[in-house]
């Protein structure tokens, strides 16, 4: 079995334990359709030869929504969210490369991680550590991605290097959850007598 082929199928198995460990936290359903997009699209790449990218295509707006899901409350949709499950549909109609179309969701999404990160800060004086390595994460699988779009050997190999470098944040998700008390700080500004 080829070194590439044992990374793909040890992070598609790495972004299933998050899932369990974010159960109760507000993230849980990024964690959710994270952790069963990549199984799903090898399960049916298997079975009814399905484009590898359509699922993930399929996944990425519900990833943009469940970044804000606050599971206190009720859910609700926003008329940009909206905007983008329809922007998705359009573009998987007119662009036939998935990859550009998953290039752009994952930059939304990721600007999205950024945005909640300020407002955290900005309300609330705290920074969580969590949403930090939340936002690297997307940064990688935006950078991953170009990596992969640029298509040479070189561009590969540094697919799967970071693909591996991955399974290692996806450990982090594992073992440290939203709420837990040490990865939030404090942001004080210091004041002088």
């Amino acid at each position: 079995m080829a070194i590439s082929t044992i990374v793909l199928y040890t992070s598609t198995l790495a972004w299933i334990f998050p899932i369990f460990r974010q159960h109760r936290c507000n993230l849980f359903y990024f964690f959710l359709f994270l952790g069963i997009s990549d199984p799903l699209t090898i399960f049916l790449l298997k079975i009814i030869h399905l484009k590898p990218g359509f699922i993930t295509v399929i996944m990425a707006p519900i990833l943009f929504y469940s970044i804000n899901i606050n599971r206190q409350k009720p859910f609700t949709i926003s008329k940009f969210e909206i905007f983008v499950f329809v922007i998705t549909i359009a573009l998987i109609l007119i662009i036939r490369n998935y990859d550009i179309i998953l290039l752009i969701m994952q930059i939304l999404t990721l600007i999205r991680i950024i945005y909640k990160i300020i407002i955290e800060l900005h309300h609330k004086q705290v920074i969580n550590i969590f949403h930090l390595m939340l936002a690297f994460y997307m940064i990688t699988s935006v950078a991953s991605l170009i990596i992969y779009l640029n298509g040479d050997h070189q561009g590969i190999v540094l697919f799967y290097i970071n693909l591996s470098f991955q399974i290692l944040i996806a450990i982090f998700f594992s073992v440290f959850r939203e709420d837990h008390p040490k990865l939030t700080y404090n942001i004080t500004p210091a004041f002088q007598d």
